[in-house]
């Protein structure tokens, strides 16, 4: 083989590991936090071009029953980190809704270092076709899956090591078979309802998404537990009420938001036959509050 020959060998070799590093497929898997309380798995499979551009397609709702695929594009810069991306139009549902009712997103974002792993972050809002649906806005969070299983490996390890008094069990619930009341409450509020027996229990479970949110619960001002964090292990407390306690409180206090922006409570109270499921979305040092009265 001549010496030409070689370059132009080389030269072919170094355009196809090129073109393949350019259309190397990326897969970002995380949340996204609609109108501040509520929470559903997101991802993006995506392959970016020579020109710094992307194409690919989202997944909401991943292995739900509401699981859609939409097809994407944007933009991503190297060197601000910034990521932007718009779904387009939907691919395949396994939603009831009619596909010209589905909000599609435009989002807006960028890599951060977060406590030594690389977190994407961003905003996005929402339109649809339909000039008569409301659509929502939000925050998002995702990382690569394999950043995903380590952040839960080391959460399930400082889990083990949290001290929780004798009150607190871990338990593996269906959390889809309760019996749902649900109420939704803001921040700074207080939700007042019925003590029908001498016998209280509250579930805490993150059953959406994982992202290190953290609580402190105080019983009538008395601290029960603090920095609690919330995962998708159902954490129980059960309290016996006195006969002569017409009143009992308690305030729930958002310590740490956790990757993604607000912490999202789900406290479920069971008292007699009264099921009632609190919802909330919180900054940092916001409360709420539940009274139950006799």
């Amino acid at each position: 083989m001549n010496k030409s020959s070689r370059i132009i060998l080389s030269l072919i070799i170094f355009l196809n590991v090129s073109n393949h590093a350019f259309a190397q497929q990326m897969t970002l898997t995380g949340a996204i936090v609609l109108d501040r309380t509520e929470v559903m798995s997101y991802s993006i499979i995506y392959q970016t071009g020579s020109n710094n551009t992307l194409t690919g397609y989202s997944v909401s709702d991943r292995n739900g029953s509401e699981e859609t695929k939409a097809r994407i594009s944007g933009t991503y810069n190297p060197k601000t980190k910034v990521l932007e991306f718009e779904e387009h139009f939907i691919e395949s549902t396994r939603s009831k809704t009619p596909v010209e009712e589905f909000c599609l997103m435009k989002v807006t974002g960028a890599f951060e270092n977060k406590a030594g792993q690389s977190v994407y972050t961003g905003k996005f809002t929402s339109k649809s076709s339909d000039p008569l649906v409301i659509c929502a806005k939000g925050t998002i969070l995702m990382m690569t899956e394999e950043k995903i299983e380590q952040l839960s490996s080391k959460a399930a390890k400082a889990l083990e090591k949290l001290p929780l008094p004798d009150s607190v069990r871990n338990k593996d619930i269906d959390t889809a078979a309760w019996v749902r009341n649900v109420v939704e409450v803001t921040p700074g509020s207080v939700k007042t309802l019925k003590l029908h027996n001498d016998q209280i229990q509250i579930d805490l479970v993150d059953d959406r998404f994982q992202d290190g949110d953290k609580i402190t619960i105080l019983k009538n001002n008395e601290r029960i537990v603090s920095g609690l964090e919330i995962t998708n292990k159902v954490k129980s407390f059960r309290f016996n009420i006195g006969k002569d306690e017409n009143e009992v409180t308690y305030t729930f206090i958002a310590e740490d938001e956790g990757s993604i922006a607000l912490t999202t409570l789900k406290a479920f109270f069971r008292n007699g036959h009264e099921h009632t499921l609190i919802m909330a979305g919180m900054n940092k040092g916001q409360s709420v509050k539940v009274v139950f009265r006799r």
